[in-house]
């Protein structure tokens, strides 16, 4: 899978999200709490996880945890490694897995 380069992360805890914008235009808007579920690590099994849909307003009410000391950071040039208020950081993110999770609407 060819996937366009992701030009800017960023989190915010007050709505619950990770954002990335990607090359081609295409911004990623994921659910923390939906991100958690998705985790890539061996223990966790995200890979159950096959789409994420954007949130809407009230997503933030709906969700079963409320993240509040989240820590993204690159894994080098392979994706992110997010470190969450559980303490889990096992699984990296992967580019190609972000984006699969979900891709521009068509």
């Amino acid at each position: 899978m060819n996937v366009p380069a992701p030009e800017r992360v960023s989190i915010d805890v007050k709505m619950q999200r990770l954002n990335i914008e990607w090359a081609d235009d295409h911004v990623s808007t994921f659910p923390l709490d939906a991100l958690r579920q998705a985790c890539p690590c061996a223990e966790c099994k995200g890979k159950s996880v096959d789409h994420i849909t954007k949130p809407g307003f009230l997503h933030i009410f709906r969700q079963k945890n409320r993240w509040s000391d989240v820590k993204v950071e690159k894994a080098g040039s392979v994706g992110l490694r997010i470190t969450w208020d559980d303490g889990h950081s096992g699984g990296i993110y992967r580019w190609d897995r972000l984006r699969e999770l979900q891709p521009p609407e068509e």
